[in-house]
C-alpha cells in the first residue's frame, strides 16, 4: 500500500467549481493539445475525469510532479 501526500490541491475546473484533491489521489495529468488539460483522479465511485482550462498544470502543478504524473 502507497503512503498518502499530505499535499492538497484546490483546482477549479472550466466552469469554476473548486475540486479539493489530495496529490496521493492524481492518477493523470493530460495537457492541452488543442482543447482543455485534464486531471484523472481516484474517488470513492472509481476515477474521475475533471476538464482543466488550458495551461492549468502548469499554473497548479510543479515541473517534477507533471513528469511525474504527465500522460506523455
Amino acid at each position: 500500500m502507497r503512503s498518502r501526500s499530505n499535499v492538497i490541491y484546490l483546482i477549479p475546473d472550466i466552469e469554476g467549481a473548486k475540486h479539493v484533491i489530495n496529490a496521493s489521489n492524481i492518477e493523470t495529468l493530460i495537457p492541452a493539445k488543442g482543447g482543455y488539460d485534464s486531471l484523472i483522479t481516484k474517488c470513492e465511485d472509481g476515477y474521475e475525469v475533471i476538464a482543466l482550462l488550458p495551461r492549468a498544470i502548469n499554473k497548479y502543478f510543479s515541473k517534477e510532479f507533471c513528469k511525474e504524473k504527465a500522460d506523455v
